[in-house]
Formats: structure tokens, sequence, C-alpha cells
């Protein structure tokens, strides 16, 4: 990664960027869109697994997707759904268009949180948007798009790795 300073102040990767993506903003639209003839259609998003132990999980309550689980690591676990709207864990470099979520497992404190994505689009928590930090202890309901997802953690107070 090399990082840059442009003319007017942003920082970006110009490894990635022949040139500033936030002042062309058509840099990061192309990365993100896939044009299909007549319309345009979200880029399939990169999802994986997080990389070292499980902390918890997200299992997906409804839809073709009920019963499926998602996978939560130590650190950051970025939230989106892919084209068919089944919720994912996402890959760090996924465009934070995609990213609706964030769910934290902080190693050393041995807690849960839940914070706002980088998305227009919103994730919900009960029935209220995250707008800032929520902390997670178990069995609470998300819902992102069309889908519902139940919480469950793994470490906590009385285990962690």
């Amino acid at each position: 990664m090399k990082l840059t300073k442009c003319e007017n102040g942003h920082f970006y990767d110009s490894d990635k960027y022949p040139e500033c993506p936030y002042c062309n903003t058509d840099l990061l639209r192309d990365r993100s869109i896939v044009r299909t003839g007549e319309a345009e259609q979200p880029a399939a998003v990169e999802t994986t697994a997080p990389a070292g132990p499980v902390t918890g999980w997200l299992v997906v309550l409804d839809g073709p997707a009920k019963g499926r689980d998602l996978r939560l690591g130590v650190g950051r676990s970025f939230l989106g759904l892919d084209a068919d709207g089944t919720p994912v864990t996402l890959s760090a470099d996924a465009p934070l268009s995609a990213r609706r979520a964030v769910l934290v497992y902080d190693e050393e404190k041995s807690a849960f949180t839940l914070l706002p994505g980088s998305s227009q689009e919103l994730c919900y928590l009960g029935g209220d948007a995250v707008l800032t930090p929520q902390p997670l202890t178990g069995g609470e309901t998300l819902r992102m798009g069309g889908a519902a997802m139940k919480f469950v953690p793994f470490c906590g107070a009385e285990f962690h790795w």
C-alpha cells in the first residue's frame, strides 16, 4: 500500500487508484458497480471467514439462507448482503458502500460491540437503526435488508482465547 496525499488533503492508496478517489468519485463507483448494458448492478462483494479463532456467530433466522451461520472473529467483522440479499461477512477490501455494519470483538475486554457501517443502507438492532456503537451480550436480533439474524457469542466473561 502506497499512501499518497492529494492536493486537496485527502489520503488514498495510490497502488489501487491512479488519482484521488475522493476528488474523482468515478474511481470509487467503477470499483463497486458492474455495468451490464441496460442497468447498473452492484458488483459481487468479496466475502471471507474471519482469520483466527471464532468468537461468536450470527445465525440467519429467515429467507433462503435460514439456519446458515456467519462466523465472527477477533477484531472487526464487516457485515453486508450479497447480490441475493443473503447476509455475509465481507473481506476488509470490500467496498465501503457494501458495509452495512461492523461487529467488533474486543479481545482485551472480552466484549462485543455493533457499529454502524459505511453503507447508505442501515442495519437494525431490535427495531432501532444502528447509528452509534451498541454493546451486544447475546440473543439480540439484527436486521439488514430483509434478513434477520440472531447474535450468539462464544467468547465472553467466562471464556476467551
